[in-house]
């Protein structure tokens, strides 16, 4: 545990000066290395600062994070532009041994301007663990110019990090990419997008904006448009009917080793992307006919048109990866084969399984009874084609509360159906699904039951007549946090329909790691691997997405592609694998948790939403809903970002 000697965060201070090492409570339990054999000695941030180390160099970790501070403003504001500059000299030439005593008195106020005046977060937020320090200990400064010798210099890591930043698993730099929107220029934004996110149009449209929910925009009016602002500058960028793109030359290769990646989905075209970048030839192969995984086969097209998919894999491909479709590794290939052909393998296999819901009658397949990810993959792969044949029936029962409960149904209210009813165990606010998707179901005339639970399926003549339900009531949470769900005695009833789509979880077919290539599985069903590298328990194969975290949302999924990419890297070159320092970073910082202060801004700037198409007009086809922004709308929503930057510095022994 890293114990905490003397700290400050906004008002709480601690201080254990004069408390031995042994005795001291305060810290963090399993925060103690950086990396392996690296300890900490102190951490700076936004809002205060740590000392684990009472010999750690004070004076030179500040003049360390001011001069961070100075490299990251963007130079819209005097006080941040030319304060920090000003504030990291003076602080350098104390820490050099020629410090004056009037310097301390000068660097206070300095802070105080640029707290107090800077345009945006970073510089709010910035001076504050500075100013702290010099109070709570301002006999080390004091010290430091009066003996004017140089102080020691220490062992920096640091990164400008921001809620949202934090919050994507890609840890992509949003406050930058919607900056460079504001100022208009969309070819930067979309280069910085590119740099974590290869997907941009795919993602502007279906990702479940895990940076939106921690946007501290939202103390001030609502949380700005993330997701949509991407899909701005990828339509800009590339028209979503583009077939094909402008002369690209692929990127050259700088290495004679090869990867074989099994799986077109967002893990795969990542992985594939990145490691193509790094100068790999990269093969992927797909067992479906097209490309995107169960972004193609698992979201409709009036939410993820397929031309958005095509055009993002070209780009892909552009870049010098190989595909091959309709290859199903374990009947055209073995892994075996693959592992023994190539340098390295990466496992990338989405969820396209269903699980059952264990309802009486469920195991004998009756007709009418339909998987949910079966009903849109084969909605989506042979609607497109009129090929599609939809079940038989009036009333269609969808059983789940995620959002592929929620495709289903919108699905079927497309399809013509003319009663489509959803049935969740719990209330709403326990709902999975995106409010969104929630709130659009509801108005595309999709009825939504709820603490109602199937356990029995009726069957006539082996086609279904209906379900037989009964209530529930909310109890004590369960591990996932939401209330578990309890069945109220005797309040079975009958809920008649012709069609039921179960919806509430997906699987993944591991059966290409069978036979002569055992890899160790999970209890649920998963492929086990090492967390900090995705290497597989079989040497050379990785894996990552839904066939190791099981069924999550697609920038989860992308987010392990990144990291099986840098993993694999530094296996074929034959290094130390382990995740980069700024995902140590993030991890260290998720694990410290740290509470923020609240946003001092002015709010009333509503959030400009996308105008959807009249439900009326849109239930009759499957095209894309909503519009994009205008270029005069999207720059008024990108000038509604804080920036909300702030460095995170961790000082360590080396």
């Amino acid at each position: 545990m890293a114990k905490v000697i003397i700290g400050c965060w906004q008002d709480d201070l601690i201080d254990n000066r004069n408390t031995p090492k042994r005795l001291i409570e305060d810290g963090y339990p399993g925060l103690d290395e950086l990396e392996k054999d690296n300890r900490l000695r102190a951490f700076i941030g936004w809002d205060g600062f740590f000392i684990f180390d009472r010999e750690a160099p004070v004076v030179d970790m500040f003049r360390a994070y001011v001069q961070k501070v100075q490299e990251e403003s963007c130079g819209y504001c005097t006080p941040c532009r030319i304060g920090t500059k000003i504030m990291a000299d003076k602080l350098g030439s104390i820490a050099d041994g020629f410090g004056r005593e009037q310097d301390l008195e000068e660097i206070r106020k300095l802070a105080l301007v640029i707290r107090d005046s800077s345009l945006c977060e970073l510089g709010h937020t910035s001076m504050s663990a500075l100013l702290k320090a010099m109070k709570t200990m301002p006999e080390v400064f004091e010290q430091a110019v009066r003996e004017r010798r140089p102080v020691p210099r220490g062992a920096y890591h640091s990164i400008a990090t921001a809620p949202c930043i934090e919050a994507c698993p890609a840890h992509l730099d949003i406050p930058s990419y919607v900056d460079a929107i504001r100022s208009g220029n969309y070819f930067e934004s979309l280069a910085i997008i590119g740099r974590k996110n290869p997907l941009a149009g795919i993602c502007g449209r279906v990702c479940v904006r895990p940076c939106e929910f921690v946007c501290r925009r939202a103390e001030l009016d609502e949380p700005i448009s993330i997701k949509y602002l991407k899909r701005f500058v990828n339509d800009q960028i590339f028209s979503y009917a583009m077939t094909r793109l402008r002369s690209v030359e692929p990127t050259p290769l700088s290495s004679d080793k090869k990867i074989a990646i099994i799986g077109a989905g967002p893990c795969g075209l990542t992985a594939a992307f990145f490691l193509r970048r790094k100068g790999y030839g990269v093969k992927v192969f797909e067992e479906l006919r097209e490309p995107g995984g169960m972004s193609a086969v698992g979201i409709p097209d009036y939410r993820l048109p397929r031309e958005i998919i095509n055009t993002e894999v070209n780009r892909i491909a552009a870049e010098g990866v190989e595909f091959h479709y309709g290859v199903r590794i374990g009947r055209d290939v073995t892994l075996k084969q693959l592992r023994s052909e190539y340098d390295a393998v990466l496992m990338a296999i989405g969820a396209h399984g269903s699980k059952m819901i264990g309802m009486e009658g469920e195991e004998a397949k009756p007709s009418g009874l339909v998987a949910g990810v079966t009903f849109l993959r084969d909605l989506n792969l042979l609607h497109p084609r009129g090929e599609f044949t939809p079940p038989e029936g009036k009333h269609v029962v969808v059983v789940g509360g995620g959002n592929v409960a929620m495709d289903c149904a919108r699905s079927a209210r497309r399809l013509g159906y003319p009663q489509v009813s959803i049935v969740y165990r719990r209330t709403e606010k326990e709902m999975p699904a995106d409010n969104e998707e929630i709130r659009d179901a509801k108005l595309e005339g999709v009825e939504i039951h709820f603490l109602t639970h199937p356990i029995r399926l009726e069957v006539s003549d082996g086609k279904v007549t209906g379900i037989t339900c009964i209530r529930m009531e909310l109890g004590e949470p369960d591990a996932s946090g939401r209330r578990r769900p309890v069945e109220v005695k005797g309040s079975e009833f009958l809920f008649a329909c012709d069609i039921v789509i179960p919806a509430i979880g997906q699987a993944t077919d591991l059966s290409l790691i069978s036979g002569d290539m055992p890899i160790k599985t999970t209890k649920w069903g998963t492929v086990e691997v090492d967390e900090n590298t995705l290497m597989s328990s079989r040497e050379g194969i990785f894996s990552g997405g839904d066939c190791v975290t099981g069924p999550k949302a697609l920038i989860d999924a992308m987010g392990h592609g990144i990291h099986a990419a840098h993993s694999i890297d530094l296996y074929l070159r034959g290094e130390t694998m382990g995740p980069p320092e700024s995902e140590r970073i993030f991890r260290m910082l998720k694990a410290m948790d740290l509470p923020q202060s609240p946003v001092n801004r002015v709010g009333n700037k509503p959030r400009r939403h996308l105008e959807p198409r009249p439900v009326e007009e849109r239930m009759g086809d499957f095209d894309e809903i909503e519009g994009g922004y205008m270029p005069k709308e999207a720059i008024r929503e990108a000038e509604r970002c804080l920036r909300c930057y702030r460095i995170a510095m961790f000082v360590t022994e080396e």
